[in-house]
């Protein structure tokens, strides 16, 4: 399994690279929306130049050749570069174009099986569902993601599933149970990953005992 960070944020990119644990990014509009006074080609070339694997860059248009467009671009700013494109009939034609032209593609907002299954068979390289909004519509995303998860292993289908949309902890506990091949993370909720009461409270246990070791030591 795959973990991605979800951020368009130097700092946080760096902070969570410095783990090892992250192996691509995604962005979206809404995300490098939050950088306040940053030129948009100049921070997406930085992250690029930050993330040995793949990072997601997304398209702003609904529009064919619009997408085409931008994608071209993209794909020009480096070879880890992988063009979000938004599901949809548009989307799909765009997909199978880029596929042809050898360009990476994530279809994105996929929010059932059989969307996922589309973008994998227009040529998409990902295919990211997305986790929570499944939840807001009624549906069991864990159930959903482990449905096309067998779907894609039945049929060998070359694209890797990435699930997105986390809001909570919990979201991850059970997203890592579905055989999804990627998780792209915000950072809020990957800070909280590592920590545990338990683990800590151990930890400072230990930590007392050699205090306690090292003082009597010097009494000695």
């Amino acid at each position: 399994m795959k973990i991605f960070a979800d951020t368009a944020n130097l700092d946080e990119l760096n902070e969570l690279l410095s783990w090892g644990v992250i192996d691509g990014c995604t962005t979206n509009p809404a995300i490098v929306s939050k950088e306040k006074g940053i030129d948009f080609e100049t921070r997406m070339k930085e992250i690029i130049g930050l993330v040995d694997g793949p990072v997601s860059i997304e398209v702003t248009s609904n529009d064919l050749d619009e997408m085409l467009k931008q994608s071209r671009e993209f794909a020009r700013w480096g070879k880890n570069v992988n063009v979000k494109i938004p599901m949809g009939i548009t989307g799909l034609k765009a997909v199978n174009i880029l596929k042809k032209e050898g360009i990476s593609t994530n279809v994105t907002a996929c929010m059932s099986m059989k969307q996922a299954v589309l973008a994998a068979k227009a040529g998409a390289t990902f295919v990211s569902l997305f986790w929570a909004r499944i939840e807001d519509m009624g549906y069991n995303a864990e159930q959903v993601v482990t449905e096309t998860v067998d779907i894609f292993d039945l049929h060998d289908f070359e694209a890797e599933i990435i699930l997105g949309s986390f809001r909570q902890v919990s979201h991850i506990n059970r997203a890592m149970m579905t055989g999804a091949h990627v998780l792209t993370i915000p950072t809020k909720i990957m800070m909280s990953l590592p920590w545990n009461p338990r683990t800590e409270s151990t930890i400072n246990e230990f930590l007392e005992s050699w205090d306690t070791f090292e003082k009597d030591s010097k009494k000695q």
